[in-house]
């Protein structure tokens, strides 16, 4: 089951958002502080409390996270603009009422089991139906390299903007276009036999 809620609204949803929290924290646990995009951030951060986000969090059958993400306007503070402007050379300065930035991807790695593959492919396709409903033509985000396999495997692959060095985490800046073309892809692939 896919939820859509903004952080205003998390308390109706307060299943869905705290196991989102929890999954942040989870994974923030493994990464290193010097390269990690979100470990300063595991858990409610300002902008949760402050810019009131969308979240969009899939939980599976047995009710646990499965993946979630974060979406902000890119007229309003992002974390590309406040946190991470600086590792990426060169770094576009997007603000726009037609792209939104994804961030706090969480918990999408599984994309190796029929189960895992599907709700990884539903949530982005709520991200994707989500953005087109909103007028929204691009998303961009910051993800980091190895996560370049799962894109492809869900049939929704950004075009890289930019990329931080080896010794600097191997992030990667991308951009992902909104269409109903993106969205058939991601369909097609889901109904694709393992």
């Amino acid at each position: 089951m896919v939820y859509v809620f903004s952080h205003a609204q998390r308390h109706q949803y307060a299943d869905a958002y705290n196991k989102m929290m929890q999954a942040r924290a989870m994974q923030a646990e493994g990464w290193d502080s010097a390269t990690s995009p979100f470990l300063a951030r595991p858990q409610e951060d300002t902008f949760d409390r402050e810019h009131n986000p969308l979240y969009i969090v899939s939980l599976n059958e047995q009710g646990e996270h499965s993946a979630s993400m974060r979406v902000l306007p890119t007229t309003g503070p992002t974390m590309l603009r406040c946190d991470f402007q600086a590792r990426f050379k060169p770094c576009p300065d997007i603000a726009s009422s037609h792209v939104w930035e994804c961030s706090c991807l969480c918990g999408i790695g599984d994309s190796i089991s029929p189960a895992g593959r599907a709700s990884t492919i539903d949530a982005s396709k709520t991200l994707c139906r989500t953005a087109l409903e909103n007028g929204v033509q691009q998303i961009i985000g910051i993800y980091g390299k190895n996560m370049g396999r799962l894109f492809r495997r869900i049939g929704w692959e950004p075009s890289t903007l930019a990329q931080t060095s080896e010794e600097d985490g191997e992030l990667c800046l991308g951009l992902w276009d909104v269409s109903p073309l993106a969205l058939r892809h991601m369909a097609e692939r889901q109904a694709m036999p393992f």
